[in-house]
C-alpha cells in the first residue's frame, strides 16, 4: 500500500467551451504535481480548440477566441498530459472530477492517445467531509476557508494552484483527524458516509469565555474536562481560528471529536512565537501528558533519508525512514519514500560502496558475490579492494553529499536526452525526477554538509511584525541547542556570548542522542525542508566565530529593517 505522502496528485483544472465532453472542447489545461505534502510541478496551456467560445464563457474565463487562434493543439499540448498521468502511482485529482476527466478523456480519444488507468479524487467531495457546512465548497470559497489566495480566478492555472494547496491542506487533515495514511483509505473515504454529530450550544456556552481570549497566534491548546485532566493537545498557526472551529454553533464532527468536545470544560493555551515553536512544543506536551483523544499510535509524520553506515568498517550507503541513534551519518530529509529509494539506487550505481548488508572480516578465501562481476563492487570482502582505497570511495560519497555532484547531475541529463531521443518518455521521466531531487539536494548557495548529524545552523524566523520581534532557533548537529524570542531593542550580545559554546566547542565530541532528541531532530529538518524559502539560516561550516557572530547581527539589522520586497543574500539563503 503507498503512502499519500509519497504518490503524485496530479491535480488538473480545464477550462472549456461548454459543459459536454464530447460536443464540447478544452481551452485551456494546467496540472500542478503535489507530492510529499508540496507542488513539485507545474504545467499550464492554452489549446486551440476550434470551437467558437461563446461570450459568457470569455466573459468569465477572460479566455477569447483571439487568445487561442494562434494557442498549440491538442496533438501538441495532451502528450504532455499524457506524460505527467502516467508517473507512477499517480492519483488524478479535480475539483468536480468527473467534469474535468470526461474532457481529458474524450480529448486523448479524439488524438489517438490512450486514456491512462488512473484513480480519481474529487477534492470536492473531501471539502463536504471535512470543512463546516456553512463554508460554500467551490474552490474560491474553499481557497479562503483556508486563507489562500487565488490568482486568476477561473482560469485553469489559477483554480488549479488554489485546489493543490487546499487539497495538501486535506491530507494533513485526513492524516492528522482521521489516521489516513494509504492511497487506498484516502480514496474510499472521499465516498465514505461520515455520522456526524453537531455542537450543541450548551457546550459552546461553556467555553465561550475562553473562546473570547483566544489570541489569533501561532501556539498550541489543551482541552481540559470538568475534573481539570487534559484530553487533548493541539498545534495551531493560529489559536483564535483553530479553536474556535471546535465550538462553531451548528458545526459538525465525526464522532471521536464530538465525544472530546461534549467533554470540555476548560481551554488552555500557549503562544509560541512561530509554527516550528508549536510543533517542537505540541511534541514534548503529547509525549509528557498522553492525552486520552491523541491518538496513541500516531506518529510525527516522517520524512525518508539516506544513511551512510560510518560506523562500519567498511560503510554503506542506503535509505530509511527515521533517525536513529547508531552513530550513522543522515542526510536529507527527503520529500518521499520512492524518490529516496530511487535516489539511493542512483548514487549506489555511480559509487561502488557494497551492497551487501553483513558486517565481515576480509579474506581471500570469500568469493565475491555477483555484484562484483557486474562491477557494482571491488569486493573488499574478498581483499580485491583495500580498506584504504574504499574508504576514499566513501569520501567520495559524502563529498558528494556534501554538494559537489561530482559530474553525477549531468551523466544522468545525458541519460534523460538520450531517453527521449528512443521515445523511451516513461525512462526519461523517472531520470528527470532524480535529476530534480539531486538540484534539491544541492540548492544551497554554500557548499556546506547535508548531514542531518552535523547540521550546524542558525535559524531567525519573524514573529511579529507589529512587535518587531523575532525567534531564534540554534541548531548545533541537528540537535535544538537554544531557543528564544529578541525584540528589536533586545541586547544580541547575550546570544553572541554563546556562539563559540554552541557552534565552536566540542564539535568532534559523539553525544549520545536522547528519543525526545531525535523526535525534535525530525521535526527541525522536516520544518526546515517545508519552509526552505522563509526566514534566513546561517550555516556555520568553515566559519570562524567572528564571521558567525558579524553575520548573524547582519542578519537580525535586515530582519528588523526589511520590507517585502527586500531581496535576502545569496549568503543568508538556504
Amino acid at each position: 500500500m503507498n503512502s499519500i505522502w509519497d504518490i503524485p496528485f496530479i491535480v488538473t483544472d480545464v477550462e472549456t467551451t461548454g459543459a459536454h465532453a464530447e460536443k464540447n472542447r478544452i481551452m485551456e489545461i494546467a496540472c500542478m504535481v503535489v507530492q510529499g505534502g508540496e507542488i513539485i510541478e507545474r504545467f499550464t496551456s492554452l489549446i486551440n480548440p476550434h470551437q467558437f467560445i461563446p461570450p459568457f464563457i470569455a466573459k468569465m474565463t477572460g479566455i477569447d477566441n483571439a487568445m487561442v487562434f494562434t494557442a498549440p493543439e491538442p496533438e501538441q499540448v495532451m502528450p504532455r498530459v499524457y506524460d505527467i498521468l502516467t508517473m507512477p502511482n499517480a492519483v488524478f485529482v479535480a475539483h468536480h472530477v468527473q467534469f474535468d476527466w470526461q474532457f481529458i478523456a474524450e480529448t486523448f480519444k479524439r488524438i489517438g492517445i490512450p486514456v491512462p488507468p488512473i484513480p480519481l479524487l474529487c477534492s470536492c467531495k473531501l471539502a463536504r467531509r471535512l470543512l463546516p457546512q456553512k463554508v460554500k465548497k467551490n474552490v474560491g470559497d474553499v481557497a479562503n476557508f483556508f486563507s489562500i489566495s487565488v490568482e486568476n480566478r477561473h482560469r485553469a492555472e489559477g483554480d488549479a494552484d488554489a485546489t493543490a494547496q487546499f487539497t495538501i491542506e486535506f491530507l494533513h487533515q485526513l492524516n492528522e483527524d482521521f489516521d489516513i495514511e494509504t492511497t487506498e483509505e484516502l480514496l474510499q473515504f472521499q465516498n465514505k458516509q461520515l455520522s456526524y454529530v453537531r455542537s450543541s450550544p450548551t457546550f459552546i456556552k461553556r467555553v465561550a469565555v475562553y473562546l473570547e481570549q483566544l489570541p489569533d497566534e501561532p501556539g498550541i491548546y489543551k482541552m481540559l474536562n470538568e475534573q481539570n485532566d487534559v484530553l487533548y493537545v493541539g498545534k495551531a498557526k493560529s489559536l483564535k481560528e483553530r479553536v474556535r472551529s471546535y465550538f462553531q454553533q451548528g458545526s459538525q464532527h465525526t464522532e471521536k471529536i464530538a465525544k472530546m468536545v461534549k467533554a470540555v470544560h476548560k481551554i488552555e493555551w500557549e503562544c509560541t512565537g512561530t509554527e516550528l515553536s508549536a510543533l517542537l512544543l505540541e511534541s514534548k506536551e503529547i509525549k509528557r501528558i498522553k492525552p486520552p483523544f491523541n491518538t496513541a499510535s500516531k506518529k510525527l509524520r516522517r520524512f525518508p533519508f539516506l544513511r551512510l553506515t560510518v560506523q562500519d568498517t567498511f560503510p554503506r550507503l542506503e535509505w530509511c525512514g527515521s533517525i536513529e541513534d547508531d552513530g550513522a551519518e543522515y542526510y536529507g530529509p527527503f520529500r518521499n519514500r520512492t524518490m529516496t529509494v530511487e535516489l539511493a539506487e542512483t548514487i549506489q550505481k555511480d559509487f561502488t560502496l557494497r551492497l551487501c548488508k553483513d558486517n565481515f572480516t576480509p579474506s581471500p578465501d570469500y568469493k565475491p558475490c555477483f555484484y562484483y562481476h557486474i562491477k557494482r563492487c571491488h569486493a573488499p570482502c574478498a581483499l580485491l579492494q583495500t580498506h584504504d582505497s574504499y574508504m576514499n570511495e566513501v569520501k567520495r560519497v559524502r563529498s558528494f553529499l556534501t554538494g559537489f555532484s561530482d559530474g553525477l547531475i549531468d551523466k544522468l541529463t545525458a541519460e534523460m536526452n538520450k531517453a527521449a531521443e528512443i521515445l523511451d518518455f516513461e525512462s526519461a521521466i523517472i531520470l528527470r525526477n532524480r535529476i530534480e531531487e539531486l538540484q534539491r539536494l544541492f540548492m544551497r548557495k554554500e557548499h556546506v554538509s547535508t548531514s542531518v548529524n552535523s547540521n550546524n545552523v542558525l535559524i531567525i524566523l519573524p514573529v511579529s511584525e507589529r512587535e518587531k520581534t523575532l525567534e531564534i532557533f540554534a541548531i548545533k548537529k541537528g540537535r535544538l541547542a537554544h531557543q528564544q524570542i529578541i525584540g528589536r531593542k533586545s541586547p544580541l550580545r547575550h546570544i553572541t556570548a554563546r556562539f563559540e559554546e554552541w557552534y565552536f566547542k566540542n564539535c568532534d565530541v559523539f553525544e549520545e542522542l536522547s528519543p525526545h532528541e531525535i523526535d525534535e531532530i525530525q521535526i527541525v529538518t522536516s520544518w526546515i525542508h517545508r519552509n526552505r524559502t522563509n526566514g534566513i539560516y546561517i550555516y556555520m561550516e568553515g566559519k570562524t566565530l567572528q564571521e558567525s557572530i558579524t553575520m548573524f547581527e547582519q542578519s537580525i539589522r535586515l530582519s528588523f529593517t526589511k520590507k517585502k520586497d527586500t531581496i535576502i543574500p545569496e549568503s543568508l539563503e538556504l
